[in-house]
Order: structure tokens, then sequence, then C-alpha cells
């Protein structure tokens, strides 16, 4: 399975998550600055490898979670082979196992394609994930503009839009597999965002020292709640990103496959929330 990478760093995600509840901690995770990052420009890349450098990357999330709601963000998403940028819903306790269902939804731009980001619907166990991804092409390489993407989510179906026009819609109506998926979704989900690098290079492509740093660039996100007697969705809250809500969110300080999520790789700038992935030149490096 192409995803049980993904999956595994899930599981990472969730464990830290029951093991501390300050992300913020500087004993847990090892600061990255634009000055720890080495400019190409300044050196001679290419007699360096991959295995010269660090990685770090980033991860946003709410504290709360919603059951059910209509999720909008305005990004430019990062891009470059090898990486994942995403926004998405996930059941904090999915990697568990043990009878735990496993619930996500899914928006990534992966690495194998610059123009295009995948939409996806993750249920089961842990040992037993049921996927359907599917790919929605975009006019124009996926970094070099801001779009709005959004995922709705209620009791009979999943939506996913890019500024406003619908990319893909799974329903209880849609087929016995798509039935099975949305009612499957039964938890309340963390809304989250990442940046991270994979080895998976049949899903992700082959990632490259040379392309890093990225970043993602987030301009707002607005939460709506949904209301099942009436069928509407009535806002909860927006945040603009004039400055960091710690009662809102948090950020991850774990191991993502090819990079450690580093907390200060998520940064406000210019009114964006701008998460990163970086590269560290190895001290014993020549």
């Amino acid at each position: 399975m192409k995803h049980l990478h993904y999956f595994l760093c899930i599981g990472l995600v969730a464990t830290v998550l029951s093991c501390s509840k300050d992300d913020d901690d500087e004993d847990k995770t090892i600061p990255v600055t634009p000055n720890n990052v080495q400019n190409d420009s300044t050196q001679n890349q290419n007699n360096l490898t991959n295995a010269d450098f660090d990685f770090y990357g980033a991860e946003l999330y709410t504290l709360e979670s919603f059951k059910y709601g209509r999720f909008e963000a305005r990004m430019k998403m990062a891009y470059a082979p090898g990486c994942i940028s995403s926004m998405f819903l996930y059941y904090n306790n999915s990697y568990e196992g043990n009878g735990k269902v496993w619930n996500e939804i899914d928006i990534e731009v992966i690495g194998k394609n610059s123009s295009a980001f995948q939409s996806n619907i993750i249920t089961g166990e842990l040992n037993a994930k049921v996927t359907s991804e599917n790919i929605h092409n975009l006019t124009s390489p996926v970094d070099s503009e801001y779009h709005v993407y959004t995922i709705e989510w209620t009791p009979e179906k999943v939506t996913w839009l890019l500024d406003g026009e619908v990319q893909r819609e799974t329903s209880v109506l849609s087929g016995t597999k798509a039935k099975e998926q949305v009612e499957s979704l039964v938890e309340s989900q963390s809304l989250r965002f990442n940046l991270w690098a994979s080895s998976s290079v049949g899903w992700v492509g082959q990632f490259d020292q040379k392309n890093i740093p990225i970043a993602q660039y987030i301009d707002y996100v607005k939460v709506y709640d949904y209301d099942t007697e009436t069928g509407t969705f009535t806002e909860r809250w927006t945040d603009d990103f004039d400055s960091y809500n710690a009662k809102r969110w948090t950020r991850g300080n774990w191991n993502m496959d090819l990079v450690k999520e580093s907390t200060t790789n998520v940064v406000v700038e210019d009114g964006n929330i701008v998460l990163k992935l970086t590269k560290k030149q190895k001290e014993n490096t020549k």
C-alpha cells in the first residue's frame, strides 16, 4: 500500500499527542531558523547528497476536534518531488488499533504532480485501511498562486472544492464502497496542515535536497459547524493569521519519514501562517 509510510507516521503523530500537551517545549524539538538553512547560491551543492543534510518539516493542527462541518483554507501549496503539502481531517486515536477506527479526509499535493492535488478518504482500522484516492488537475502549478481548498463533511457525503467549484463528491448514494466509507466516518476529527518528505518514490517521486527549502502559505482558515437537522453550515470561526493563536492551534514536533517536524518551522509572516520544509547541513559534511 503506497500510503503505509504515511499511516505509520500519523501513528507517531498521535503518540506524541497522547504523551505531551506542550508541543512547544524546546527540549522536544530541534530549532530551525532561516539562518540554519544552507543557501545553494553560496556553495557548490553538486557534490552534496541527501545524507549530508538533516531535514525539518512542519505541522499545524487544531486543539479541538469537529464532528462534521465545512473546512476552508486559502493557500499557496508547496511543491517539490518527494514532498507532501496537505490539509486534512484526522481522528487523533486512529493510530491505536485494537478496535479503534481509522478516520481521515485528505487534500494532498504530492511530488509526482506539480499541477494537481489528491483527495482521499481513509477508513477501516490500523491494519485494514480502506482508501479512495482521486487526482484533480489545476491549470497552473500549485505553488504559483493561492487557491481556496475546501472539505465539506456531513453524515451523507464528503465534498472537495477548489475555488468554490466541486471537484469530487463521495456520498452514501455513490455506490457500496463510497457508502461504507462515508458511514464509517463516525469520530470527531482535528483539522491539520503539514509539509513533509517521503521515501516512497512510487507515490511522491524522488526526494532531492537541491529542491529544498520550500514553503506552504496559508492566508486564512474558516471552520463551519454543520446542523444535522437543517442541513446547513454556520461559521464557527475564521483565523486570518495576523498572529498565532495558541488557544486554537498547536504545532507538531515528531518524525515524518524523511523529516523531523519542528515547531519553529510554523511561523506567522505578513498575514500568512507559513509551513516550511528546510534543511541543515550536518557538521561532519566535508
